[in-house]
């Protein structure tokens, strides 16, 4: 296995793990050979109106903060890119994003 496949795998169990508190989950649906991953939310995630905001503020930016990873897909999602980017852009100020990647990446290195 690869260490990219590897730093993807945990980054997506950490943030799973994370999710739980909420009765849902992510799971890795795909990681293409040029950098895109696929994951898809489980659980009660799956039906969420907060799904764009968790998106936004902890899915996208912890797995874009793992080397070579140059996209990030989440299926089922009902928002657009200009969206999105307006959702990450109020939370900036609150660094929610800096944050909640430096947890998922210590979470994962634990439980490596």
């Amino acid at each position: 296995m690869s260490a990219e496949r590897q730093a993807v795998e945990q980054t997506v169990d950490a943030l799973s793990r994370m999710i739980r508190a909420h009765a849902g989950g992510l799971q890795l649906v795909d990681l293409s050979a040029d950098g895109v991953v696929t994951v898809k939310y489980t659980g009660m995630c799956t039906g969420c109106q907060y799904r764009p905001v968790t998106t936004a503020g902890s899915v996208r930016p912890a797995l874009l903060a793992i080397a070579g990873v140059t996209e990030v897909v989440v299926l089922g999602t009902r928002i657009s890119a200009e969206a999105e980017a307006r959702l990450a852009e109020s939370l900036a100020p609150y660094a929610v994003q800096t944050r909640v990647t430096h947890i998922v990446q210590r979470a994962a290195e634990e439980y490596s």
